[in-house]
C-alpha cells in the first residue's frame, strides 16, 4: 500500500488543540495524525515524505462563490477556461470550487451549467469543481448590484427544470421576498441543493419565512440586502440573528469594512461564516478596465483591491481565500485555530459535503493545504495528491 506522510507540521483539527506534529495518507484518504514526531517504524512503510518545515497544515480551503479570474468567467461556458480557473485556484489553497454563474438570458446559463458541469469528477492539477453556485436570476432587480437587471425575474417551474437538467447545481441564491421564489426554494431544496438568500430587499419576516422553505445560507453578507434598522432588521438583521442562517463574507475589506466582520463574527460565530472571494473575471489581473457584460466593464483599481462598474457599483473582487482569512483573523482578533473553519468545514456543512473533507480527521479525504505565518500557501493537496508546491517539495 502505498503511504504518504507529511510531518513537522502544525496541525489544525477540530478536534484538539493546534499541535505540531505528523499526518499519514493512503489512498487518498488521511489514514491517522499524531502530535511529535512519527515513529521510526513507521519511516519504513513510506513512499513519499513532506517536511512541513513548522508551517500550518490546514484543510484545504473551499469557494463557493466565485465566477472568474485572469480573464475567464465561468459564463463563458468553456471547460478550458474553468480549468485556467481552478488551476489559479490551487496556487492559493483552494481545493474545491463552484463556479458561479451571473444573471443572465436561459440560454446562457444553461450553457453555463453545462460547461461547469462537465469538470465535476476530473482530477489534475487544479482545484476540483463541485458543482455549479447558481446566482440569480431569481432576484429583486432593486438589489441587483452588478447583477444585470434586464434579466432578473422570478422563478417559475419550467425554467427551474431546465436549469436542473443541464447539469450538477450544488447552490442556489434567490431573493425570497417573492412567493415565486418561496416556492422555487422548496423545489431545489427537494432536490438536495443548498439555496441561499441574495440581492434580496426581505425584510425580518419574509427572511425568516424563507427558513420554511429550504433557505439556510445567506448571499454575501452585507452586500445586495435589504439595510438594517433598529425597527425593522431588514435582511441583515435576520442574517445576524435568525440561527438557521450560515453568511457567506467577502473579507476584502471593501466589502464589508473590518467592523462589519467583526460584527458579523459577534454575531454568528465560526460555525455560521463561510468565508468566499466572489472574484470576477478580471482576478488575477493588472489594473485597468475590462468587460463584464455585453454592455458594461468594470474598472480594476487601488492594487485589485477594487472592482467597479462604470455606474460606481461594486462588481465582485479580485481576493484570495488565503487573504480572506488572513484579512478575517486581523479584523476580527480572532485565532487561526478559532476561524480555520470558515474558509473550509462551514461551506462544506452548507454543501452537504462534511463527511468527506473540509476538515482533518481520520477517514477524510486527504484535500490540505500547509500555510505559513504570512498566509502564503506553500503546499496545495488533493485527494493525497499534490497539486501545487512553493519552496516545499
Amino acid at each position: 500500500m502505498n503511504y504518504k506522510l507529511i510531518k513537522n507540521a502544525k496541525v489544525i483539527t477540530p478536534l484538539s488543540a493546534m499541535f505540531t506534529g505528523w499526518l499519514l495518507i493512503s489512498d487518498k484518504k488521511i489514514l491517522n495524525f499524531q502530535k511529535g514526531l512519527p515513529p521510526a517504524e513507521m519511516e519504513s512503510l513510506i513512499s513519499d515524505t513532506i517536511d512541513a518545515r513548522g508551517n500550518y497544515l490546514l484543510p484545504g480551503f473551499i469557494d463557493e462563490h466565485t465566477h472568474g479570474s485572469l480573464g475567464f468567467c465561468t459564463m463563458d461556458a468553456d471547460p478550458t477556461k474553468i480549468r485556467a480557473m481552478a488551476e489559479r485556484n490551487a496556487s492559493h489553497g483552494v481545493t474545491a470550487f463552484l463556479p458561479t454563474t451571473l444573471t443572465d438570458q436561459k440560454e446562457n446559463i444553461l450553457r453555463a451549467i453545462e460547461a461547469a458541469s462537465s469538470m465535476v469528477g476530473l482530477r489534475g492539477k487544479w482545484s476540483k469543481v463541485l458543482g455549479v453556485h447558481l446566482e440569480g436570476p431569481f432576484f429583486n432587480s432593486v438589489k441587483a448590484g452588478a447583477q444585470d437587471p434586464r434579466n432578473i425575474r422570478k422563478g417559475t417551474k419550467e425554467e427551474i427544470d431546465a436549469f436542473l437538467s443541464a447539469g450538477s447545481i450544488k447552490l442556489i441564491s434567490m431573493a425570497p421576498e417573492f412567493e415565486e421564489n418561496l416556492l422555487a426554494g422548496d423545489l431545489f431544496a427537494a432536490k438536495g441543493i443548498t439555496v441561499a438568500a441574495g440581492h434580496t430587499n426581505a425584510n425580518y419576516d419574509q427572511l425568516l419565512k424563507a427558513v420554511e422553505h429550504g433557505y439556510s445560507v445567506i448571499t454575501h453578507l452585507f452586500n445586495g440586502m435589504g439595510a438594517f434598522s433598529h425597527r425593522e432588521p431588514g435582511t441583515i438583521g435576520g442574517a445576524l440573528t435568525i440561527p438557521e442562517y450560515s453568511c457567506e463574507l467577502i473579507c476584502d475589506n471593501v466589502h464589508s469594512h473590518p467592523a462589519a466582520q467583526k460584527l458579523a463574527w459577534l454575531a454568528k460565530g465560526n460555525e455560521k461564516i463561510t468565508l468566499i472571494t466572489d472574484t470576477i473575471r478580471p482576478s488575477g489581473l493588472p489594473d485597468g478596465s475590462y468587460p463584464f457584460t455585453d454592455n458594461e466593464s468594470v474598472i480594476v483599481s487601488e492594487n485589485g483591491t477594487n472592482l467597479r462598474l462604470s455606474s460606481g457599483n461594486l462588481a465582485g473582487s479580485a481576493l484570495t481565500m488565503n487573504k480572506a482569512l488572513r484579512n478575517f483573523i486581523q479584523n476580527t482578533g480572532a485565532s487561526l485555530e478559532e476561524t480555520w473553519r470558515c474558509s473550509s468545514l462551514n461551506a462544506a456543512i452548507n454543501l452537504g459535503i462534511s463527511s468527506d473533507t473540509g476538515s482533518i480527521e481520520k477517514g477524510k479525504l486527504a484535500d490540505l493545504i500547509l500555510m505559513d505565518e504570512n498566509y502564503d500557501v506553500k503546499m496545495t493537496m488533493i485527494e493525497g495528491e499534490i497539486v501545487f508546491s512553493k519552496g516545499l517539495v
